[in-house]
Parts: structure tokens; C-alpha cells; sequence
């Protein structure tokens, strides 16, 4: 069936097959704004999900994670929007952005802003944001696809911090050098193989960077690892 989402202030048509995907999809629906364009999930897009990923999955979460590619390649190449992997607060209106491998602990860390700061904290994506820039403002999304612990919101907030985080067993958060943010910033995005996408992911991501602060963030899991954060991030 033919269903309408709106995903970063952008409208379109998906045909879903599959309940699991429209449960995921579900507080994203609208029915009284003009769809911009439409995604259709073939059997081959779900073969090709099933060739790329490291799990064997159901047919129905291969459809979800089709629809997103197509959706992110979509608004990526129209909308001056992009996938990053990271899991995103806001904090007083802000945008803070927690990115690093998987498996380093970016949620545990979030979990940590949560446990200490309560609600001053409100978590905007744990996996999965689109970042977009309109008017020349960058914002933080929402999407559905929130990871392994299903926390995320349907709204948007200005971009403000993203923070490189590694684990350490003394806590750190500093500077971090032009070339390293580059190189980690690209790793946690899907690079399309279309050179004229590509070249407008690169003049996204110079953009997004120069607008937003960065930092080295080094932790281990203890409660100080996020107050050391906070208080170099919030300032209050």
C-alpha cells in the first residue's frame, strides 16, 4: 500500500509492503500535504539490502533499510540533506551529536547525559538523523529509524556540537585537528558511487563542519564522563 511520510520538513509517497516497516514509519504519516516524489521497493532492492548487509535479516527489515537509502540519495541530491550516523540530543534548543564507530558506546554515553542532566536533555535520534540545511542554518531530524533501542523524536533542531568520541580510561574532551574531523565525519555517512552526489555530500559536509563546533571526546562509562562533557559543551 501507497502511505505519505514527512521526514526532515519533506513529503513523499512509499509503497510499504510490510507491517514492520509501516510500525516503524508510523508517526512520520501525513495525508494533507503534496508528496514531492515516491519510493517503490522492488524484490531486487531487498536482495541487493540482503547482499550488503552483515546480518541475515527479515525480508521486512531489508525493506525498511531500502526505503531509507533511496529516501537519503533522494533528498541528498534535492534538498541539501544527508544521513549521519550518531546518536543527536538537544540540549537547551541545541543539537549535540555523539559520533564513532559502532559498538564504541555512543548510547551508553547518551544514556549517561540522561541519567545526570534529566530533562534538560531530549533525545532527537539515537542512530539514524538527517541533517539539513536550509537557509543556510543546519538542522538536526529525527527519523524512524532510531536504532537498537527505538529512541528518537519527530523533530528538528539547530545543529550546534558534534563531538568525535572514543573510549578512554581517564575523561577528555579538547580540540581535534581540521584533517581527523574530515576523515571520521565521512566514515559515518553512505558515500553514493554517483560522482555530481558525491561532490554535493563533500560541499555539504565542508559546510555542516565549519557551522558547527567540534570536539575530541574521550570517555569511559562512569557519570563524570558525561558531566565533563556537559560542562565544556553547555557552558552554564
Amino acid at each position: 500500500m501507497i502511505f505519505r511520510y514527512k521526514i526532515a520538513d519533506i513529503v513523499f509517497d512509499a509503497d510499504i509492503r510490510y507491517k514492520y516497516t509501516y510500525n516503524i514509519m508510523k508517526d512520520y504519516l501525513v495525508d494533507d500535504e503534496p508528496a514531492r516524489f515516491s519510493i517503490v521497493i522492488t524484490d531486487e532492492d531487498i536482495a541487493n539490502e540482503r547482499k550488503l548487509s552483515p546480518n541475515d535479516l527479515s525480508d521486512a527489515s531489508y525493506e525498511s533499510i531500502a526505503v531509507y537509502r533511496k529516501y537519503i540519495y533522494e533528498v541528498l541530491d534535492k534538498y541539501d540533506a544527508f544521513f549521519f550516523h550518531c546518536s543527536s540530543i538537544e540540549v537547551g534548543g541545541k543539537a549535540i551529536m555523539f559520533t564513532a564507530k559502532s559498538g564504541t558506546g555512543k548510547s551508553t554515553h547518551r544514556n549517561l547525559w540522561l541519567k545526570n542532566f534529566g530533562d534538560k536533555v531530549k533525545v532527537i535520534n539515537d542512530d539514524k538523523p538527517i541533517i539539513r540545511k536550509i537557509d543556510g542554518v543546519f538542522y538536526v531530524y529525527g527519523t524512524p529509524w532510531q536504532g537498537k533501542e527505538g529512541m528518537g523524536t519527530n523533530t528538528r533542531v539547530p545543529a550546534d556540537t558534534l563531538c568525535f568520541l572514543s573510549r578512554s580510561e581517564k575523561n577528555y574532551i579538547g580540540p581535534i585537528s581540521t584533517s581527523e574531523i574530515v576523515a571520521k565525519a565521512l566514515n559515518q555517512t553512505v558515500r553514493p558511487k554517483q560522482p555530481e552526489l558525491m561532490g554535493k555530500l563533500l560541499d555539504l559536509f565542508d559546510e555542516f563542519l565549519q557551522q558547527v563546533k567540534c570536539y575530541d571526546l574521550r570517555v569511559n562509562m562512569d557519570d563524570e564522563a558525561a558531566i565533563v562533557a556537559y560542562n565544556e559543551i553547555v557552558k552554564e
